[in-house]
C-alpha cells in the first residue's frame, strides 16, 4: 500500500505530470477477461445485495447459511486473499509486481452485540467489533494475529498486519478508561491489564520482524483507550521507525485536536509519529448511541465537513512531516478522488515525495 507507492504513481501520470484517474490501464492490466467478467458479476450482485438489505435488512446473510460453496466462492475469491499463508503467498505476488504491497487484515470477527448485528454504515458495510467472551478466546485472537504478523514478515514484508484492540480483551476496560481520559483522570496500563499485555507482546512481534502493524480505529467510547495505547506502543518501539501506526478516524469532530497533539507529543518525546488517516467506520452507530445516552453526537454534521476536515488532517500531518521527515510517517486511506488529488497537490507544494521499497523505514507518505 505505501511500499511501492512511487512506482504506481508515476504509472498513472500523463505528460504534464497530472494524475489521470480515467485511464484504468494500469488496474487492469494484469487482468483476465475472465477475471474481469467475474469482478463485474460479482460488483453488479453487491449492488442489488444493498437493495434487498433496505428491503428486508439481514435477509442475504441469512441466505449465506443455505448458498452452495460454488455461488460463495466467486464473491470470497474477489475480496479475499486466501485462508493461509499459502493461499495469500501468490496473491500477494501477483500484487507486488504492479507494485502494490498490503495491510493483511484478519477478516473472520466476532458476532456483534444483540441488537447491533444490523448496524449499518451510511455506505452500507457493517462496522463490527469484538464481543468479549472469555480471556481464552481473546488469547486465541492474539494468536490469530501474531500469524498475521509473521505472514506479512514472509509474504508482504513491506505490507502491515492491522490489530483489533477490543479483540484483545474485555472492552469494559476500554470503556472505563476512556471515560477517565475523557474526564482528565490519570490511567495506568495496569487498568488494561491483559489488553496492554496483549497489544504489546504483538507490537514486540512486528518490531522484531522489521514488519509494521495497524492499530485500528475503533467506537467513540473505547477510542481514547485505544490512542493511549497505541501511544504507548510507539514511545517503545517508534525509536528509529514507524512500526506501530495509529488511526484516526477524520469524521470525529475532535480528530483534528487529539492529531496536533500527538504530533506535538511525538515531537517533544523524539519517536517517529505515525499514522492512518481515514474518515470513519462506525457513523451510524455512533449516532444512535449519542441518542440513546444524551451527549453530542460526535461525528461531523455533514459530509463536507468530514470531507473538509479529512483534508485538514491530512495538511496538518503532511507540514508535520516536511519539517521531520524521518520522524514521521502517514497513510492517506481514501477512496475519494478529490482527497486524494489534494493530498498530492500539498505533497508537491511542501516537496514531499512518495515512498516505498526500503525507504519506508525512514518514515514519508
Amino acid at each position: 500500500v505505501m511500499a511501492a507507492a512511487n512506482r504506481v504513481l508515476r504509472g498513472t501520470l500523463n505528460a504534464a505530470k497530472k494524475f489521470v484517474f480515467e485511464d484504468a490501464t494500469l488496474a487492469f492490466k494484469d487482468k483476465t477477461t475472465k477475471e474481469l467478467a467475474q469482478a463485474w458479476t460479482v460488483l453488479t450482485a453487491c449492488k442489488h445485495h444493498n437493495r434487498i438489505e433496505r428491503w428486508r435488512p439481514g435477509s442475504v446473510e441469512r441466505m449465506m447459511d443455505y448458498l452452495p460453496r460454488l455461488c460463495v466462492m466467486p464473491f470470497f475469491n474477489h475480496f479475499v486473499a486466501g485462508e493461509s499463508e499459502e493461499e495469500i503467498a501468490p496473491v500477494m505476488a501477483r500484487l507486488r509486481e504492479q507494485g502494490v504491497e498490503g495491510i493483511l487484515d484478519y477478516a473472520a470477527e466476532a458476532k456483534l452485540e444483540q441488537g447491533e448485528a444490523k448496524a449499518k454504515t451510511s455506505s452500507g458495510a457493517v462496522a463490527r467489533e469484538f464481543v468479549y467472551e472469555a480471556e481464552h478466546v481473546c488469547d486465541a485472537n492474539a494468536r490469530t494475529f501474531a500469524l498475521a504478523i509473521a505472514a506479512v514478515k514472509n509474504v508482504t514484508p513491506q505490507g502491515f498486519a492491522a490489530l483489533k484492540v477490543t479483540a484483545l480483551g474485555n472492552p469494559v476496560l476500554l470503556e472505563e478508561a476512556s471515560s477517565k481520559i475523557r474526564s482528565g483522570e490519570e490511567v495506568s496500563l495496569a487498568e488494561l491489564g491483559t489488553i496492554e499485555r496483549r497489544l504489546r507482546k504483538l507490537a514486540r512481534q512486528a518490531s522484531d520482524l522489521g514488519v509494521g502493524v495497524m492499530v485500528d480505529a475503533e467506537s467513540y467510547q473505547h477510542q481514547p483507550a485505544i490512542d493511549y495505547l497505541a501511544k504507548q506502543l510507539q514511545r517503545e518501539f517508534n525509536t528509529t521507525k514507524p512500526t506501530v501506526l495509529n488511526t484516526y478516524q477524520c469524521y470525529l469532530k475532535d480528530s483534528r485536536g487529539r492529531l496536533e497533539k500527538d504530533l506535538e507529543l511525538a515531537k517533544s518525546e523524539g519517536w517517529v509519529f505515525a499514522a492512518k488517516l481515514v474518515r470513519g467506520a462506525y457513523m451510524k452507530n455512533e449516532g444512535e448511541r449519542a441518542k440513546r445516552l444524551g451527549y453530542e453526537n460526535p461525528i461531523h454534521d455533514s459530509y463536507e465537513d468530514t470531507s473538509s476536515n479529512f483534508n485538514q488532517c491530512v495538511d496538518l500531518v503532511l507540514d508535520h512531516l516536511a519539517k521531520a521527515q524521518r520522524k514521521t510517517s502517514v497513510m492517506v486511506a481514501t477512496h475519494n478522488r478529490d482527497s486524494i488529488e489534494h493530498t498530492i497537490e500539498t505533497m508537491e507544494r511542501l516537496g514531499i515525495s512518495m515512498v516505498g521499497g526500503e525507504d519506508q523505514d525512514r518514515g514519508g507518505v
